[in-house]
């Protein structure tokens, strides 16, 4: 595998985002924080690119947090610090606003910025060697709520959220799965081959349907003044209106597999 710290491999209708610091348990560092976005970008763009998988390099983890070794330089002091929040922020968001379906691919260590990672994503599969841990109160740090709290609370709810930052403490999968933090727990073995399965079939539905589902699924966790309706009105109409839609039901009528376009 290229020595590059993020790595962005093309396999249509799929991707796969690999953090690439094994050595490290694929630790991110600024310079991954800053890379991030222009990376869901170019998955953006790419027509022919339906999924994106985000996996870890190696066999210990996901992604084991952010790299510690780094917070004398680039968290001390309140310019340095901004900058830092201002790059995990924007990469974050890239990941939370793809229209395309993002899944996480997790095993071994999900700590810190990767259950900021995870939590982005629109699904989360992992295999039963998992564990997640966000340990901020342990280092003396507040993760802004904007940086992954918010989203956290609303996979597992308040309860669970707050348990899971207050003591700081090292979940398994099994407990993962139960509160939600996780769609599937897979035997390791079979994590890889499972997660490519899911997300071709996943990569055969409708995309601009898919694009609606994923903003709708935000939107309803926000007050319903807060919801952006005329986005939602112009998504769903943008469906009615489509190529895809009159495909659906005619495939549907004649018994057989849609061929989406995305148009």
């Amino acid at each position: 595998m290229p020595d590059r710290p993020l790595l962005l491999h093309r396999e249509p209708p799929l991707a796969w985002l690999v953090f690439n610091r094994p050595e490290r348990r694929n630790a991110i560092n600024l310079e991954m924080w800053r890379t991030l976005p222009e990376l869901v970008a170019q998955v953006a763009a790419d027509d022919e690119v339906r999924v994106l998988v985000i996996r870890g390099a190696g066999e210990e983890a996901f992604i084991s947090g952010a790299d510690i070794s780094q917070f004398g330089e680039v968290r001390t002091g309140p310019t340095a610090t901004a900058e830092y929040d201002r790059a995990t922020g924007a990469a974050l968001a890239a990941i939370a606003t793809l229209e395309k379906p993002v899944i996480a691919m997790i095993h071994g260590f999900c700590f810190g910025g990767g259950c900021s990672v995870a939590v982005m994503c629109d699904l989360r599969l992992c295999a039963d060697d998992a564990r997640f841990c966000i340990p901020a109160a342990r280092l003396g740090i507040a993760y802004p709520i904007e940086r992954g709290v918010e989203r956290l609370v609303q996979v597992v709810g308040a309860a669970h959220a707050t348990e899971i930052l207050l003591t700081a403490r090292v979940y398994d999968a099994t407990e993962a799965y139960h509160m939600g933090l996780v769609n599937r727990v897979l035997p390791k073995a079979e994590l890889e081959s499972y997660t490519r399965e899911y997300a071709l079939k996943l990569a055969e539905n409708a995309p601009l349907s898919v694009a609606a589902h994923k903003v709708f699924v935000r939107e309803s966790c926000k007050p319903a003044n807060l919801r952006d309706s005329e986005k939602i009105r112009a998504l769903s109409s943008r469906c009615f209106a489509s190529e895809d839609y009159r495909e659906g039901v005619a495939a549907f009528m004649e018994k057989r597999r849609p061929r989406f376009q995305g148009k």
